[in-house]
């Protein structure tokens, strides 16, 4: 078996007393299999400027060195987490201080190497490698965030996680601990040259700049549609679903994305707006999708998914058992506080908030956001059986009401406030789950109807879009 690559990292050299800085964080180590105290063998190649580093010794090479992997305690977990830190005029042939470099992580059971370059980056083309295919769809997630929407795909079983591309690194590890063997890139979207081929790609850009919650930072996040056009004209998916705000598609950063990718992606279906309470969720998420493809035929078999007659569940359903301990805080003192909002003309004060407190009886929720541990109107809180208390909801009971993926978990050194915010910026997992069964539904009936009669190629190059409504019309 082949060592196989799963992870690559990319970040700015630095310097330690004058010398170029040779420091892999935890996620690389991790990945890697370099434990605390394990010995690790570095070959620097001067003539391929690459620094390889590898857990076991090297059988035909010079100039090697060793090192030992050292550690620091996480204060969440209080368990030891790997680092390397290393200096020294042999590093200063390959690494100059400032410059990105590129780490590849590659694993072949309990053996690990890490080859560490100068970053290799190319504006117009891109480094592209055929995954492994398990006969399932292969899948890429770009801003993939802690894996969540990723592990919905997955859980259909239609889906094999092939590549990601997260930014942040707690994100990125909780995302390498749920989908190990896939290939996920830790880096700007900038920065990425090398990518995998796959059947499906899930974009959900950052929607900070869109979003009534978010910081508004108006054109922030333009000059990422080029990092994302580059990556997905590479990959070559047959289709791209997209999951973002509404105010998003009406957006120059969407826009200019799909005029870049009109020519491989001609048709195109929505945005699509849907609600996830419509689906069955108990917490409401507005959000709008929408899917281009490279073939009319898959443009033609693709159905929208409509939200099914469901019985909305009580909160109650959801709530954790009634022995466990929680900490509650007092409503008097909430509403106080709300109330002195008034005189200082504060807007927040004048907001509605039926929804704010919930009893175990409700069918409906606001939407969890990304900082729901904050004390807010536009939040929902749980509210004790005498009305005279309330509480945040759990970890657990929001799983729940998201549909994750029992197997999905978050490892112990994130810190509580975090998964918090990781679940909020995620994404409704019955809508997602739609939508990933709608698709995989394409692959299928195509493959079925190619395989009993032969493929008439189409014979028009008009680009073509579908609505919410049903209505198909002409993209100018």
């Amino acid at each position: 078996m082949k060592n196989k690559l799963i992870l690559q990292k990319v970040y700015t050299v630095s310097s330690k007393r004058g010398k170029p800085r040779l420091w892999l964080q935890h996620i690389v180590n991790e990945t890697a299999n370099f434990k605390p105290g394990v010995t690790l063998y570095i070959h620097v190649d001067e003539d391929e400027k690459t620094i390889t580093l590898q857990n076991s010794p090297y059988t035909h090479a010079g100039n090697v060195h060793e090192v030992s992997v050292s550690s620091r305690v996480n204060r969440v977990s209080g368990q030891p987490r790997p680092l390397v830190d290393a200096s020294g005029e042999k590093f200063s042939t390959v690494l100059c201080i400032q410059d990105k470099i590129e780490i590849s992580v590659y694993r072949n059971g309990d053996f690990g190497q890490v080859i560490v370059r100068p970053l290799r980056f190319r504006l117009f083309e891109s480094e592209t490698f055929e995954s492994p295919a398990d006969e399932r769809l292969r899948l890429i997630s770009i801003c993939a965030g802690s894996g969540l929407g990723s592990s919905l795909f997955v859980d259909t079983s239609f889906y094999t996680a092939t590549m990601e591309v997260e930014i942040e690194e707690d994100s990125a590890s909780v995302l390498k601990h749920n989908l190990p063997y896939s290939f996920l890139v830790n880096s700007d979207l900038r920065d990425v040259n090398l990518v995998a081929k796959g059947d499906v790609a899930f974009v959900t850009l950052d929607c900070s700049e869109f979003s009534s919650l978010g910081d508004l930072d108006q054109g922030y996040f333009d000059n990422l549609i080029l990092g994302t056009y580059k990556i997905l004209k590479a990959a070559e998916p047959r289709v791209i679903f997209y999951e973002n705000v509404p105010q998003f598609y009406q957006s120059s950063t969407y826009n200019d994305l799909q005029q870049l990718l009109s020519h491989d992606f001609p048709y195109h279906v929505g945005p699509i707006r849907l609600e996830s309470h419509a689906f069955g969720s108990i917490a409401r998420r507005d959000r709008s999708y929408a899917v281009s493809f490279r073939d009319k035929e898959d443009f033609d078999l693709f159905r929208i998914p409509k939200p099914p007659a469901v019985r909305h569940k009580r909160l109650k359903e959801f709530l954790d058992p009634a022995s466990t301990v929680h900490v509650w805080k007092s409503l008097d003192k909430w509403m106080n506080s709300f109330k002195s909002k008034a005189e200082k003309n504060n807007s927040w004060s004048e907001r509605n908030i039926e929804k704010t407190f919930v009893t175990e009886e409700a069918t409906e929720l606001q939407c969890i956001p990304r900082r729901y541990r904050s004390q807010s109107a536009s939040n929902s809180y749980v509210l004790s059986k005498d009305r005279k208390s309330w509480r945040f909801l759990t970890v657990s009971e929001l799983r729940r009401i998201f549909s994750i993926p029992d197997w999905f978990e978050f490892p112990s050194h994130i810190p509580i406030y975090r998964i918090y915010e990781m679940i909020g910026q995620s994404v409704c997992g019955r809508v997602i789950k739609s939508f990933a069964n709608e698709i995989a539904s394409v692959f299928f009936r195509r493959h079925a109807s190619e395989s009993s009669t032969q493929r008439v190629e189409k014979s028009d190059n008009l680009k073509l879009s579908l609505d919410q409504s049903g209505q198909i019309g002409f993209v100018i």
